[in-house]
């Protein structure tokens, strides 16, 4: 059982989700893609989604109690702070003849109330045989609701149709904020890939870049060690300066080969890679963001994976799409397992910790510490 997607924050209160329709139209935009077979917890506050989690349905064959499952899930809550928790089980696998995976709700009940988080609803969504989502994204007509909290015999009520205008409104919603649902988590994985072509041309740029470097800090320290720290320091100040600009400023337009270079090269300096960060978490439009450090990630070559890769999760998770962060952080890790960025940002995913907590985070830092080496971990 894998935990796929964790994290994610709606931009702002969607429809509030005032209804269980609204919920389940909802669901494949906070998660990036459309769940199968799979359990989602929604945690909210103050009617507001903080997190959003999938994790695969137990096999129907299981007959354990679901405690280390839900357990597990009940601690993310705890670090959310959230006051209201909605279940949903996305399945066609048939039930016993009342309710479908009814023990693992009512477990996963006991617990969220025995932390004082309300259970708003438990929702069984099924999609009948037929396709779940439509070319753009959103659900077919054919998929059907019943809720555990509300509903008795599953087998003999016939279940909800979503309402089409609340799948509209919602829908809407997320495309003006640029968010899409794909129809599954392998298109979001797929967004991220290598490009190997691109990295060849890449590589390229990067080592002229690298000895271009070489060449200006040997001149600098031909000069005397003053005149390398200052060349070092100018260096940094000119990649940081065209960093801001080509992440934070692109407005979604697409990268060059060069540009890409200059992206992954330059992060690979911590100081730069941190005063970076320190600005994104300040940024005002992290879409175009993501777009430029999701470029620069599929463009990175064998060696330069590790630091783009994590800007890239970083920047999901602050957005709050937690698929995105964590297929980047697994491509992170596996390019560097020992990256400790990377660690803590895992660490942080795992835990089921909201976006909010990055963001603390950085607060605390000042961009002249991100400059100078203060900033956050190598």
């Amino acid at each position: 059982m894998t935990t796929n997607s964790i994290n994610r924050t709606a931009p702002e209160p969607v429809l509030r989700l005032r209804s269980p329709d609204a919920v389940i139209a909802a669901v494949p935009y906070l998660l990036g893609f459309q769940p199968y077979e799979s359990l989602v917890i929604v945690w909210l506050r103050r009617n507001q989604v903080l997190m959003t989690l999938r994790v695969d349905l137990p096999p129907q064959a299981y007959t354990g109690d679901h405690g280390e499952l839900s357990q597990t899930l009940a601690g993310a809550a705890a670090n959310t702070a959230a006051d209201e928790v909605i279940i949903c089980i996305f399945s066609d696998t048939a039930g016993d003849g009342k309710s479908p995976n009814q023990s693992l709700v009512t477990k996963l009940m006991v617990d969220f109330y025995g932390l004082g988080v309300e259970v708003r609803d438990a929702l069984l969504v099924r999609y009948q045989g037929a396709l779940a989502s439509t070319d753009d994204g959103g659900q077919s007509d054919s998929l059907r609701w019943w809720s555990y909290l509300g509903d008795e015999g599953f087998d003999q009520v016939a279940g909800r149709y979503l309402d089409p205008q609340v799948v509209l409104d919602v829908r809407s919603r997320f495309t003006l904020e640029g968010i899409a649902a794909l129809p599954v988590r392998g298109d979001l994985s797929r967004a991220l890939d290598h490009d190997a072509s691109v990295g060849t041309r890449v590589n390229t740029l990067i080592s002229e870049l690298s000895g271009d470097l070489t060449e200006y800090l040997a001149d600098a320290e031909l000069a005397g060690s003053k005149s390398l720290s200052d060349a070092l320091a100018s260096w940094r100040s000119r990649g940081i300066d065209a960093l801001v600009t080509l992440v934070l400023e692109s407005g979604g337009r697409q990268l060059s080969d060069q540009e890409i270079a200059e992206v992954v090269f330059s992060l690979g300096d911590i100081r730069i890679r941190d005063t970076l960060l320190w600005h994104l978490v300040r940024s005002t439009d992290r879409h175009a963001a993501f777009g430029a450090l999701a470029t620069a990630l599929r463009g990175a070559p064998a060696g330069w994976v590790a630091p783009i890769a994590t800007c890239t999760s970083i920047c999901s998770w602050l957005m709050g799409d937690g698929a995105r962060a964590l297929i980047a952080m697994d491509r992170a890790l596996e390019a560097d397992g020992q990256y400790s960025l990377a660690q803590l940002v895992a660490q942080g995913l795992a835990a089921g910790l909201p976006p909010t907590f990055w963001t603390a985070a950085m607060a605390e830092v000042t961009e002249e510490q991100c400059r100078s080496g203060g900033g956050f971990v190598n």
